[in-house]
């Protein structure tokens, strides 16, 4: 049975298989032995999901296709999914990196460079492109430093290059930076820039003197060399404070100074002192002095040219003065204080620096002071402390007010002790205090002369009611022990009495002034307010000390503008000790005399000065 249905089914399957219209399966079609057989239907009705009629038995004639498909039974629709996404449309490749531009090449072709004594800088530059523009700035005293179109630039463009220029007036003394920057329309084009350093004012001093610790003193009946020592070391001074070189003073700037000179004194006629200031006042050095009021610029050419050139009205902001003061400035009567102050912010190659320097002693700028008159001055160099002091008792006498104030001061550990007058109403005497200081006997350490204290004491003048109570104090020493050694130029006669009468070696009084014969004139004396001591002073046995400075032992000494500097040297003292030994050989006399002071040359209103 099961061969005959082979045999009946074999040729409808090839024949369905050759029309293309009968799918094989194999399952329904014939079932394995012991399998399960397909189910039976209705030949007509296609098996479910087979959509292909065959054609009639026989019939060998493909039949066109028709629809036959039965619709699916209904169900539910399937759930809502998104379409899946599509494909990005094709994109360009990305551009490649551009390639960098080199920046402008600019050049600074003309202009200052280094230093420079001019206050006007023209710069010209160019720009290795065409059709650039230029923006110019400016860094320096009082440059605000603003980046801006190039000042009175004429802008020429080539083929090549575009060249322009810029000009600066009006500069004063600094440092300055001037930069140009270049740039084109295209701004892919990265600008370029060049800068260009230098200093308006050149760094110079006339000569190059080095101040030494210590004291200088004047021969007046030596070599015109000798005659001018102490004026020379304030000329020389002067001359080599640092400044600038530049076309005219106005280009200085008048808040920042490369020096300063601070000075005050009684007289000043010297012509070539006066010259010295002016000098450093036009290269850039700040330099104030007050003077006293005794010579005015009516009478006295150095005063004049001072003033002239170095103006009064501006004492409280301007560089450089000179200035009168009425009456004393602090004090009242006289300005009689002479001090003499340098320092420098600044060092010319090669040469040492000259940095807080103090000169003190009795020198006027006068041809008294050198061809006359026996003068010192004592210098301390570098000593910050010291100058410090003095500087700001000039800031005190600057302002011409009056101010009856003691002024004390100690700098170096007690190695100089200055008091300024004028002194406070009712105080002690500081030069009495100096005299009671000195023991007569106890010295030690080979100082005085034999255990006794060794006083010189070198002064212009001594009179009055506190000349004698000074005089007293020192004829104390005397009883006391000390061998006292007096050189005096105006002395009342009763402070010679009082000193001379009555007393024996250790005692010397001699007078150092003289007139030629026949006039009433002096053309020799003294100028010193001056005592040193060798032996027991204050809590030390075995000392060295000197004082000196402008105050005399005279009434006016309490009230006028003085100092008195008190020096802890042994060098200090052999300076002055030798100085007092040359005055008595060179000339001095016992006997009393009175002497007139010269007429001219810077002469005081009375021999109390």
């Amino acid at each position: 049975m099961r061969g005959l249905v082979r045999m009946l089914l074999l040729p409808v399957l090839v024949l369905g298989l050759v029309a293309g219209t009968l799918t094989l399966n194999p399952v329904s079609a014939v079932a394995d032995e012991g399998g399960t057989p397909p189910p039976t239907s209705d030949p007509s009705t296609p098996p479910a999901g087979d959509t292909t009629t065959p054609p009639p038995t026989g019939d060998t004639t493909t039949p066109p296709p028709t629809d036959t498909t039965t619709p699916p039974a209904a169900t539910d629709p399937p759930p809502a999914t998104d379409p899946p996404p599509a494909d990005p449309p094709p994109t360009d490749p990305p551009p490649a990196d551009p390639v960098p531009k080199d920046p402008i090449v600019v050049q600074i072709d003309t202009g200052p460079a280094g230093s420079t004594i001019s206050g006007t800088a023209r710069f010209t530059f160019h720009a290795v492109i065409p059709h650039a523009t230029f923006e110019c700035r400016l860094v320096g005293p009082g440059r605000t430093g603003t980046t801006k179109t190039c000042p009175q630039g004429t802008v020429t463009s080539g083929t090549v290059n575009t060249r322009s220029s810029a000009t600066y007036a009006g500069l004063k003394v600094g440092q300055y930076t001037f930069t140009v920057v270049a740039r084109v329309a295209d701004a892919t084009v990265p600008t370029g820039t060049a800068k260009r350093s230098w200093h308006v004012g050149r760094l110079f001093a006339p000569t190059h003197f080095g101040i030494s610790t210590g004291a200088s003193f004047n021969i007046p009946v030596g070599t015109i060399a000798a005659k001018r020592r102490n004026l020379t070391r304030v000329i020389h001074t002067i001359s080599s404070m640092p400044g600038y070189r530049v076309e005219k003073p106005s280009m200085c700037d008048p808040r920042d100074w490369p020096s300063r000179i601070r000075i005050t004194v009684y007289s000043a006629t010297d012509m070539a002192f006066a010259r010295a200031l002016v000098a450093a006042h036009r290269r850039c050095v700040s330099v104030q002095i007050l003077m006293n009021n005794h010579l005015t610029p009516q009478d006295t050419a150095a005063v004049r040219y001072l003033q002239t050139q170095l103006g009064d009205k501006n004492r409280r902001t301007g560089r450089s003065w000179a200035h009168r003061c009425f009456f004393g400035c602090r004090g009242s009567g006289v300005l009689h204080t002479k001090m003499y102050l340098f320092d420098s912010d600044v060092t010319v190659p090669n040469v040492p620096a000259l940095r807080n320097i103090v000169l003190v002693g009795s020198s006027n700028m006068t041809s008294n002071a050198s061809g006359v008159q026996w003068n010192d001055l004592y210098g301390v160099n570098n000593d910050p402390q010291l100058f410090g002091q003095f500087n700001s008792v000039f800031a005190r006498m600057k302002l011409d007010r009056l101010q009856m104030r003691t002024l004390r001061f100690s700098a170096d550990n007690g190695t100089y002790r200055t008091v300024f007058a004028p002194f406070t109403r009712g105080t002690a005497d500081p030069t009495m205090s100096a005299l009671r200081s000195i023991h007569c006997s106890g010295a030690t350490g080979g100082t005085g002369i034999g255990g006794h204290t060794v006083v010189y004491i070198n002064i212009h003048a001594w009179f009055g009611v506190r000349g004698y109570a000074l005089a007293k104090q020192v004829r104390s020493l005397y009883d006391r022990g000390c061998y006292v050694r007096v050189l005096w130029s105006f002395m009342s006669f009763s402070v010679w009495k009082k000193l001379r009468l009555g007393t024996g070696s250790r005692m010397s009084v001699r007078r150092t002034i003289f007139a030629h014969p026949g006039r009433t004139h002096a053309y020799l004396y003294s100028h010193f307010k001056n005592v040193a001591v060798s032996g027991n002073v204050g809590a030390d046995s075995s000392s060295y000390v000197v004082w000196t400075g402008s105050n005399n032992f005279t009434n006016d000494g309490v009230k006028f503008d003085e100092v008195t500097m008190r020096i802890a040297s042994r060098a200090a003292f052999v300076q002055y000790r030798n100085q007092f030994q040359l005055i008595t050989r060179t000339r001095s006399s016992s006997t009393f005399a009175r002497i007139s002071e010269p007429i001219g040359g810077g002469r005081a209103l009375n021999p109390g000065v």
